[in-house]
């Protein structure tokens, strides 16, 4: 993505590096759990959480974004454009590289 950016200059630009595919961190969890094979881990309320006040603010003010200018203006392709095939993704890595599934203690 840099390097496309490089290429086509636009002085002041932002770009969000995001996938195509919006989620709640939860919902993130709860997929790579799934695809380990392990249960969901429990919702913690913020307010019991311990936290920093910086980790907090991450949740406390969570926004979606778009990677729109990355592909309409740069012309990038995202490998993975969602959490999912990109979770998935790692998982076969880790199972190839290992022989196993990464959840195994064997």
């Amino acid at each position: 993505m840099l390097a496309a950016s490089i290429g086509r200059p636009r002085p002041g630009a932002v770009y969000n590096v995001c996938d195509d595919d919006p989620a709640a961190p939860e919902a993130v969890v709860a997929y790579a759990a799934a695809l380990l094979g392990l249960p969901a881990p429990p919702l913690v309320p913020l307010e019991t959480a311990g936290l920093s006040p910086r980790g907090r603010s991450f949740y406390d003010d969570n926004k979606r974004v778009s990677n729109r200018l990355i592909r309409e203006e740069l012309g990038v392709t995202l490998h993975y454009p969602s959490y999912r095939t990109g979770l998935t993704a790692i998982l076969a890595d880790e199972t190839c590289r290992d022989g196993q599934h990464p959840a195994s203690s064997d």
